[in-house]
């Protein structure tokens, strides 16, 4: 996972694999939300994808997915104010 390699220094093999990262509480506090909005955005994407090469018979490449996946969580990322004087998730992102 190319977004998130410091917190999850392995690739996600399944969906129970995140599902147990997620609850885990090896993570730290502003980790959480980063992942949820890294495997929303992605399963937005793929489906997205899967619906343009139906219907419309136009893919993408693998680097246009992971450029439109960085993309739209960094303006998602924008939208989240820092709370007091913590970093904000966009700069946990990088």
């Amino acid at each position: 996972m190319h977004f998130a390699q410091a917190i999850i220094p392995a690739t996600p093999l399944d969906i129970h694999f995140l599902a147990a990262l997620i609850s885990g509480h090896r993570l730290p506090p502003r980790a959480r939300p980063l992942i949820k909005l890294i495997l929303q955005s992605a399963t937005y994407l793929i489906w997205r994808e899967r619906n343009a090469r139906v219907f419309s018979s136009v893919s993408t490449s693998a680097a246009g997915l992971r450029l439109a996946l960085d993309c739209l969580i960094r303006d998602r990322l924008i939208a989240f104010p820092s709370q007091d004087h913590s970093p904000s998730l966009l700069q946990f992102y990088f």
